[in-house]
């Protein structure tokens, strides 16, 4: 390998085994799919990656860094500005990772390869974890416990996140569901942004009720 590979190889590679692991999953995935795929010998994958494991991790990586890079949880939310303003780019950057076609593709595309990190975890888990989901977490809990304030109880912050979460990922988890209930409801992104907004809003609703409730119970009243 002297430099006469044609330029774009190693992302053509990663490419390939991002749509491959997330259809077959890291186990079922095999190194000569991947380099078929790609349109590469296997001594060019492994001269890139070494083995699958590397691949893996590289993929993730990729997948990674390049959905933070285009959708961040922020998306442009300054954190100075309103804190219902800061949950809808928290819902609308998780929203578009998981199923724009910029991004992730939803069950369909490199989405799926997160969700059975998810679902079905590798020995890769905690590489997605401090890198996709911690880092979203602490955005996450810092946003809900300003709305809950002076009520932001560990226990209640964590289960209103999760809520927030799980609405999103219902999206890219159910989408094989939801279009054969829904057939033809191809999502674009302005269809994105609109759940996005729909998500948002229903999640401040809920955090809403629940602060009442909170407050309710600090005063010494019912539930």
């Amino acid at each position: 390998m002297n430099g006469n590979e044609p330029q774009g190889t190693r992302e053509r590679i990663l490419d390939a085994a991002g749509k491959t692991f997330a259809k077959k999953g890291f186990r079922a995935a095999t190194v000569r799919q991947i380099s078929e795929a790609a349109g590469v010998n296997v001594a060019l994958l492994h001269y890139y990656f070494k083995d699958k494991a590397g691949l893996y991790q590289a993929v993730l990586d990729d997948l990674t860094d390049q959905g933070m890079k285009l959708f961040p949880p922020d998306m442009g939310v300054r954190p100075g500005e309103g804190v219902e303003a800061r949950l809808a780019g928290f819902v609308r950057g998780l929203l578009y990772r998981l199923l724009s076609t910029r991004g992730w593709g939803g069950y369909e595309g490199k989405a799926r390869l997160i969700i059975k990190e998810l679902s079905d975890p590798t020995p890769f888990m905690d590489q997605v974890v401090e890198r996709f989901a911690r880092p979203q977490k602490e955005v996450l809990v810092g946003i809900v416990s300003e709305i809950l304030a002076p009520f932001a109880a560990p226990l209640l912050v964590r289960a209103c996140c999760l809520s927030v979460v799980a609405q999103c990922l219902h999206y890219g988890y159910a989408k094989p569901v939801i279009d054969r209930l829904l057939p033809g409801e191809d999502l674009r992104d302005e269809d994105i942004a609109l759940l996005a907004e729909h998500v948002t809003l229903f999640s401040l609703g809920g955090l809403a009720r629940v602060r009442e409730r909170a407050a309710r119970e600090a005063a010494g009243g019912t539930p």
